[in-house]
């Protein structure tokens, strides 16, 4: 809920005060919809969007603090962006939570009740779930809210509380916000409560399902969640390379016989199989890693974007790192013409959009170079800057040569090969602690923007042949660079994503398969991620959906879909399941041999 504004007034004496706390009290309590003034404050951390930054563009991602991403990229948005029908209270306030550019998506937190154990396993405690929840106009995107219980286990107990029905229909055709509510028993035994925010029926358009002032209480104390950043244990590194191509989607290029070079990467760290960009056109993404926000809106180019917030040169510069970008065409250091290279563009490093480059020419030139410097600078560990952002000019970077196509690929990956082998061969990477992110700035459909990403690091700090299937952005680079060389965040995108942790303790890949989730309402999406070895992976393999018991093979899957990649995440309907229990396998070339699971999930009515 929007924070409250109510204040009691001092007193001069004792019986006022107390008069006036316990009056303070029950309001508060009636406000945030206690069953009693002894029940807990809101358990939902950021249910109203109001921390971190909304967006008036309907195009752009930003991050949702206090939320873990499961699937696709929600946003926050503000609602200056459109007319809104809303309930009365609680006040609405500037932001509120979407479904993003492109399509369904789904976020979850994890509340731990652990410390009401004693009261809840009395079985007579009760919970309060409420929220808005809106949609756009006549499209049928909508947001459904569950709250499952668990016990120390992680299974699920009883029946979850949910929240959903903000249809086309229910809200009239309009842009509008429903307030919406239902309450229930704790389940004794209940250790945590998993609240999944999922955004269903979105037919791939985009911000067209919300939600705002969620909120989760019980009727006895709970220790209060605080809203705290995702805990980073990205390892200390002495120098980081940073890589971005462009215009490619994941499926064109992971995999992709054009391109052994990046493929030998993802096998030599760690490929990130759910990583994607934040916006369409380019230059919105440079800026999210480099900035921490996308900053502008639409296909607007250097000269035209002048951020003046701070940037990582600035935050290493703070803490007495050296950093440097190079980019290919560029000739002599600042050089923004593109006499040399008429495929060369100033701002595939972005740092040039910052005034503080553009418009100190000293500063600038003792930063950005041509990428014939970098060549140079790897001789010696002392040349080698702490942070290094090498770009390609626009054919090899991908663009110019076909955007993602054939001879795209085969493009960048002989580019990436020419140029990242001597990072390989250099003392820096060789004695010292080096990290090296290459991702796409954007996908070449905008269907979504599902892109690439591969980590590798020396001295084994990183995954060797391992995967991730985390959701990942470029605010996740951003926080990643900055937890390697201990720097601050820019801007609450990066300060609340995820840091890729898991790269730094992955280990090789291995068939498995787990549940996003332990419990869906019918109609919601179960989110699977899968991963295999690269022996196993194959273009028939399946998942398949089975009632809970059922054998593969005996008995005739509930759904099912091809996953070819080495891993990543699916997602199936469960518009048409029957409420109860169901089991999920991931099934090995067109037969019945499983490679993982069975994974139990249940859905409700």
């Amino acid at each position: 809920m929007k924070a409250l504004n109510r204040q009691v007034s001092p007193s001069s004496t004792s019986f006022i005060r107390k008069l006036g706390r316990l009056a303070m009290a029950v309001a508060c309590a009636g406000s945030l919809g206690m069953a009693h003034a002894a029940g807990s404050g809101n358990l939902i951390v950021n249910g109203d969007g109001e921390t971190g930054l909304c967006s008036t563009d309907w195009k752009a991602v930003k991050t949702v603090p206090g939320w873990q991403v499961l699937l696709g990229s929600p946003t926050l948005m503000c609602y200056s962006v459109a007319s809104f029908t809303k309930p009365a209270s609680p006040a609405s306030g500037n932001a509120f939570i979407a479904d993003g550019p492109y399509g369904d998506s789904a976020l979850m937190q994890t509340v731990d009740v652990s410390s009401a154990a004693t009261a809840i396993d009395t079985g007579g405690i009760t919970y309060n779930l409420s929220g808005w929840l809106g949609g756009y106009g006549v499209y049928h995107g909508q947001a459904v809210v569950t709250a499952s219980f668990l016990d120390g286990y992680g299974n699920v107990l009883g029946q979850p509380g949910e929240l959903y029905g903000a249809t086309a229909n229910a809200r009239g055709n309009a842009n509008a916000f429903l307030a919406k509510s239902t309450t229930g028993s704790v389940p004794a035994g209940t250790r945590k409560i998993a609240v999944q925010l999922q955004f269903i029926n979105t037919s791939g358009s985009y911000n067209v399902g919300y939600a705002d002032n969620l909120s989760l209480t019980l009727s006895t104390p709970v220790a209060t969640p605080r809203l705290v950043a995702p805990a980073s244990t990205v390892p200390a590194f002495d120098h980081v390379f940073f890589v971005m191509m462009e215009n490619t989607d994941y499926s064109q290029v992971i995999g992709s016989s054009s391109a052994p070079f990046i493929n030998s990467l993802a096998q030599s760290g760690t490929l990130l199989t759910n990583y994607s960009g934040t916006y369409h056109p380019s230059d919105e993404n440079y800026m999210a890693v480099a900035g921490g926000d996308n900053f502008v809106s639409g296909a607007i180019y250097f000269p035209n974007i002048k951020v003046t917030s701070q940037h990582l040169g600035d935050k290493l510069e703070a803490v007495g790192k050296s950093w440097k970008a190079y980019e290919q065409g560029m000739g002599t250091p600042c050089n923004t013409s593109n006499n040399n290279d008429s495929y060369y563009q100033p701002d595939d490093a972005p740092f040039i959009n910052f005034t503080n480059i553009s418009g100190n020419p000293t500063r600038c030139a003792a930063h950005l170079f041509d990428t014939n410097q970098l060549t140079t600078d790897l001789q010696s560990v002392a040349t080698t800057p702490n942070f290094s952002w090498i770009a390609a000019d626009d054919y090899y970077d991908g663009e110019a040569s076909g955007n993602g196509s054939n001879t795209s690929v085969q493009t960048q990956d002989n580019w990436l090969k020419q140029t990242l082998q001597p990072i390989f061969a250099s003392p820096a990477w060789n004695s010292q602690r080096s990290l090296l992110i290459l991702t796409w700035d954007e996908s070449s459909s905008q269907a979504t923007n599902h892109v690439g990403g591969i980590v590798v690091g020396s001295q084994g700090l990183v995954g060797s042949g391992a995967l991730s299937t985390t959701s990942y952005n470029h605010f996740s680079s951003a926080r990643t660079i900055e937890g390697a060389l201990g720097i601050a965040s820019l801007t609450p995108n990066d300060s609340y994503a995820q840091a890729m942790n898991d790269v730094f303790a992955a280990q090789a890949a291995t068939d498995t398969l787990r549940v996003a989730m332990p419990s869906v309402q019918a109609g919601e999406n179960i989110v699977l991620n899968y991963t295999a070895t690269a022996a196993d992976t194959d273009a028939h393999n399946w998942l398949g959906i089975y009632t809970a018991g059922a054998t593969p093979g005996a008995v005739s899957s509930l759904q099912w879909q091809y996953v070819p990649a080495q891993g990543g995440v699916a997602s199936f309907s469960t518009a048409n399941m029957a409420p109860g229990s169901y089991t999920a396998w991931y099934l090995a070339k067109d037969g019945y041999s499983p490679l993982a699971g069975p994974v139990s999930f249940v859905v409700t009515q």
